[in-house]
């Protein structure tokens, strides 16, 4: 069976680099492990899935010629997965631990279900009814449409005004918070500060999920009350480890936040989550480290590609 691997985007940009422009690559450690993964992705024994993380970053790729080496390498390895937005995900975990049932698998968050990187997926209520042919008609114009957003599609400029301004607001958000803790000293719960932040972006996701698992406003309490409200998410494979790099983070009134916290945090936190192998950037691959040291080791999370193809080799 294959290896799930998420691949943080400057590690798609080595990839893409030890195809198409080789001298580019300063580490030639790093050069040599590209080939290797490129090697396992074509012998199948990992799959690289891409997220719409990797779209928003790669529709900023830089020059014309290389955004199309860095979409032509990503389409060439990802086999047409896809890991599920987390917005989707941290969804789904409420609902499942609201209603008691077992938490997600890697065979919930990646999959190559049409859609399927966007917020606003949802499966197939009516799956079973299409057809093989519908099916495969479905899928062959979900893989067209993906390819050319990867290769051709740019924001306008009002979209990505729009777009920078929720981001800032959340980095804001988070940075205003880590000042007044440093402003304020005090003894404090920080993963219980933390989540409490975090319960202010999750209302309708909360609401959602009561309302689907049938909970009262006083059941739920009792999964998100004060008192259980940190273990409780300290059993969501995601938003567990949101809480973990958050947590550790407002703790440094240095350490400012800007906007691509955004996709680091989330996007490598789900994925750590769900997948085997998380290659990441180093910042939010120390962080999910340590948080392995407290809720316990999900993906295995590497900072670099060198260090995935000789643990990979070791346990293969």
């Amino acid at each position: 069976m294959s290896a799930v691997v998420y691949l943080d985007q400057n590690h798609w940009v080595t990839m893409a680099r030890a195809r198409y422009s080789r001298g580019k690559v300063d580490v030639a450690e790093e050069l040599e492990a590209a080939d290797a993964m490129w090697e396992l992705v074509g012998a199948g024994q990992a799959r690289l899935p891409l997220s719409s993380a990797h779209l928003v970053e790669t529709v900023h790729g830089g020059t014309k010629e290389r955004r199309r080496q860095l979409g032509e390498a990503m389409l060439s390895a990802y086999g047409g997965w896809h890991m599920l937005n987390p917005i989707v995900v941290r969804r789904l975990e409420l609902i499942r631990s609201f209603e008691s049932k077992q938490i997600l698998t890697a065979g919930d968050v990646f999959t190559a279900a049409p859609y399927s990187p966007f917020h606003t997926y949802a499966p197939r209520l009516d799956e079973h009814e299409l057809s093989e042919p519908q099916q495969m008609a479905l899928a062959l114009s979900w893989r067209s449409a993906w390819r050319a957003v990867m290769l051709e599609e740019t924001l306008s400029e009002r979209d990505l005004e729009r777009t920078d301004a929720l981001i800032s607001a959340w980095a804001n958000g988070l940075g205003r918070l880590a000042q007044f803790i440093h402003e304020n000293p005090a003894e404090r719960d920080m993963r219980l500060v933390t989540v409490q932040h975090m319960l202010e972006d999750l209302t309708l996701d909360i609401a959602q999920a009561c309302l689907h698992a049938e909970l009262s406003p006083a059941q739920a309490l009792q999964h998100i009350g004060p008192e259980n409200v940190v273990n409780f998410f300290s059993g969501l494979p995601f938003l567990g480890r949101v809480m973990e790099i958050i947590q550790v983070r407002l703790r440094s009134p240095s350490d400012s936040w800007v906007n691509h916290d955004l996709n680091d945090v989330l996007f490598l936190a789900c994925a750590a989550g769900y997948a085997d192998f998380v290659v990441a950037e180093k910042k939010t691959g120390h962080l999910l480290q340590r948080a392995d040291r407290f809720l316990g080791s999900r993906a295995q999370i590497h900072l670099n590609l060198r260090s995935f193809v000789r643990k990979f080799r070791d346990v293969s």
